[in-house]
């Protein structure tokens, strides 16, 4: 774990940004997830956890029990994530399952397999993956491709 960073411990919304506090919820969804967009509610939004590296557009900030239920989602503002990998500062990320987030390379030429990997955010502090170590990061990539940065 790096240096106390004076922050909560669990994992979650630090900064409030943009809450979407009525997305509904595809599946089950635990508290902290990286969610993507879901896909059964027509006129709703609707997420799912991510299921695979780079769809992730935003962080669970509550449990859903399942399919049907509400889950207010982080899409923007202050997190604190678990790093699959070492982080430098201000790297930007993806996800690399519903639980944990990768860089995305070199900062100067961003170099994906795929158009469809989305910006998730950019780290604020440096993390190492020895450990599961969690980081606070700014979300804001809302669901850009990565292809078109």
């Amino acid at each position: 774990m790096v240096a106390v960073d004076y922050w909560p411990d669990e994992e979650g919304s630090i900064v409030d940004g943009l809450i979407c506090g009525f997305c509904y919820a595809d599946a089950a969804i635990a508290e902290g997830n990286i969610v993507k967009w879901g896909t059964s509610a027509a006129g709703r939004v609707a997420v799912t956890p991510s299921a695979a590296v780079g769809d992730g557009i935003g962080v669970a900030l509550k449990a859903a029990s399942g399919a049907g239920a509400y889950v207010p989602v982080a899409f923007s503002g202050i997190v604190k994530m678990t790093t699959a990998e070492t982080l430098a500062i201000g790297e930007l990320v993806i996800c690399s399952n519903s639980i944990a987030i990768v860089g995305m390379g070199d900062s100067t030429t961003i170099t994906i397999n795929s158009a469809t990997q989305k910006i998730l955010g950019c780290t604020m502090q440096a993390g190492l993956s020895d450990d599961g170590d969690e980081l606070l990061v700014l979300l804001g990539g809302d669901g850009i491709s990565a292809g078109n940065v």
